[in-house]
Formats: C-alpha cells, structure tokens, sequence
C-alpha cells in the first residue's frame, strides 16, 4: 500500500511539474505608445474608451503582474486578460503582437470592463435577450471552452463586440452603449461596402486578430460567423477567476 502511495504521488508530482505559469502584465508594459495611439485613433477603441474610461485606467502601466498555471501547449493561446478586482487590461508576458493582434485584444478586454463598469443590470438583461433572438456561434463555443464558473455573459459581450455584426452594431446603439453616429461610423469603417445604412427602432442619443469579416465585400454574416467558429476551436481552457482572453 505504501508503495502504491509513493507511485501516486510521483505521478501527481509529475503532472504538476509538466505544466507552466504563463506571467500576464499591464498591455502597456513594453507597448505603452502603440496602446495609447491605439485608444485614441482606432475609431471603436476610441468610442468606448472616450465614454467608459476617458483616462485609459484600463491600460495605466503600473499595476502587478499575476501568473496562471497551464499546460505549455496552452500559453500561445492566452493573449490577454482583464481583471475587474483591478480594472486593468493584461497582455501575455510571452506573446509578440502584431498591431492588429493588439488592437484585437484591447478592444475584447476592455468590452469586459464595460460589462463590469458600464452597463446597468437592465443593459445587461437586455443584451442577452437580444443574444438569444440573434446567437453566434461564440456562445457554444465559450460554454464548451471556459471552466464551469466563469462569467459567460460577459464573454458573449466581449466576444461578440470583438465581432461585431451591423445587427450587433445596431444592437449597441439601441441600448445606448454607442450613439446612433458613432454606429454609422463605425458600420461605414468596418464594412465600407455594404451601400445600405443601418435600420431600425427610432433610437435616442446619449452623451483584430484581424476580425474575420471580410473588408473587401459586402458583410456575409454566415460566412463570418463560420469562421468565427473554426477560429475559436483553438481557444482553451480560461480561468474562473480572470476574464482570460
């Protein structure tokens, strides 16, 4: 018996000593002048930034790093994270961002501290209303590739922002998370092509990777919703206690 401990407790010890902590620090660290160029040029980046975190806390350079522990073949697969106990964006440590990848993950980390810091519980009620009329194929996926426990919401909005469809663009603007003019801007930038403007309820005014769509045509939304999903089989495991990206 004791030596069926023993051999148990080298196999747990091995298990252990297989994997590795991947260490995330605050995005800015190492990229402050293309984080701040992108918050303030980048015309979705800036919208949000400018109504939700006018002073770029989200992306402030101090801050601590933390560590998460995962299996090696993971770590290149966790590009950020945000954190709301801190408020504050993270890259990988071990990452190389292109400037689209960057931008990428900016725009899904701080699309969680809007979730988090932005939006009123009835917002929030009314965004998974409109995901339940209009799903993506996000939806599956998070749920098969996040931990039990985490925030799924949060990840359909961050997702799905990350996204954007002109029916979710539509979406923001009616919730009054986007005015109608920044959507339009938006729409024209993201999907130059399509000749038709964005309709809907009357609404009221209020104060990547490269995304999959493709630029160059009219929007197919089948088409980038397919290979939204193919793109996000690659995604593992998250944390619980962290929005991992």
């Amino acid at each position: 018996m004791q030596g069926l401990l023993r051999k148990l407790s080298f196999v747990v010890m091995a298990l252990i000593l297989s994997g590795c902590a991947t260490t995330y620090v605050p995005i800015s660290w190492g990229n402050g002048d293309k984080v701040k160029k992108l918050s303030r040029e980048d015309l979705f980046l800036t919208t949000l930034f400018n109504r939700f975190d006018p002073d770029r806390s989200t992306v402030r350079v101090s801050g601590t790093s933390f560590d998460e522990v995962m299996m090696p073949d993971e770590v290149k697969f966790h590009l950020g994270a945000y954190r709301p106990d801190t408020k504050l964006i993270y890259r990988n440590l071990f990452q190389d961002y292109s400037d689209s990848q960057l931008r990428s993950v900016m725009l899904h980390e701080l699309a969680h501290h809007v979730w988090y810091n932005g939006l009123t519980s009835q917002q929030r009620e009314d965004w998974r209303l409109y995901l339940a009329t209009r799903p993506t194929p996000m939806q599956a996926i998070v749920r098969s590739t996040y931990k039990q426990g985490s925030d799924y919401d949060s990840e359909d909005f961050a997702f799905t922002v990350e996204h954007a469809r002109p029916c979710d663009l539509d979406e923001l603007a009616l919730l009054k998370i986007i005015t109608p003019e920044e959507r339009d801007k938006i729409m024209k930038e993201k999907f130059p092509k399509n000749p038709e403007s964005p309709t809907g309820a009357p609404l009221v005014q209020t104060a990547a990777a490269p995304h999959p769509a493709d630029d160059d045509a009219a929007p197919d939304e089948d088409a980038a919703e397919a290979a939204l999903a193919k793109a996000a089989k690659d995604k593992k495991n998250r944390t619980q206690q962290h929005e991992i990206y």
